[in-house]
């Protein structure tokens, strides 16, 4: 894979929080950068594997993603949590908020110093004078979750609530990076605004008296 793709993340397939992702960058000279923690080693293609044996645990099952360019806000890179719902028996998104990664930190997790942000205010900064842009984008990143929360109730049908992590590339593209079934509501009572936030805790609320 690092031949088609510069960038590659190691995670495991059980994670949260966003520990234990291990990042590989690859340079022209033949170096391949790898990254863990606040922690970083640039080895030789040749040695890569024999790095990684150092770095992995050898019981655990790991996911191989390409690496995006993401859009960036004051020149940190962020994604974006939308929060999804099942109340009933339909699908609701119950926030939306921008995650901006901490200085000198490749993951935007709130547990590893991620901040949170308005999603208008994040994509009015990276569309420059743009509002249909805007637009566009919250109503792609709305049927994007909502399908995907739809995608996974078939298959697990069980699930009332997700967390579907999305990102926003350079060129303006989405992204779907994964969903978590059991996901974190903190950030959203970071934000100023708390309306979001009463949404998801009313309705985890609800979720948990009925299904529980």
């Amino acid at each position: 894979m690092m031949k088609r793709y510069p960038t590659l993340f190691i995670k495991p397939d059980k994670g949260s929080l966003g520990k234990g992702i291990v990042r590989l960058k690859r340079y022209k000279n033949r170096k391949i950068k790898i990254s863990w923690d606040l922690r970083h080693r640039k080895v030789k293609k040749s040695s890569v594997w024999k790095e990684l044996q150092k770095i992995l645990k050898p019981k655990r099952t790991y996911l191989i993603q390409q690496g995006l360019k993401l859009a960036k806000y004051k020149n940190r890179p962020v994604d974006i949590r939308v929060y999804m719902q099942k109340p009933k028996s339909k699908w609701h998104i119950s926030g939306k908020v921008v995650r901006v990664a901490a200085a000198g930190k490749f993951v935007t997790n709130y547990s590893q110093g991620g901040r949170p942000k308005s999603l208008k205010t994040v994509l009015r900064s990276i569309y420059k004078n743009r509002p249909r842009k805007v637009k566009r984008t919250i109503r792609s990143i709305d049927k994007i979750s909502t399908t995907a929360a739809k995608v996974l109730n078939r298959k697990f049908p069980r699930i009332r609530q997700l967390g579907i992590d999305i990102a926003v590339d350079t060129e303006g593209r989405i992204w779907i990076i994964e969903a978590n079934k059991n996901p974190g509501f903190m950030l959203f009572k970071k934000l100023k605004d708390k309306t979001m936030y009463r949404r998801i805790v009313k309705r985890r609320r609800y979720i948990y008296s009925r299904y529980r």
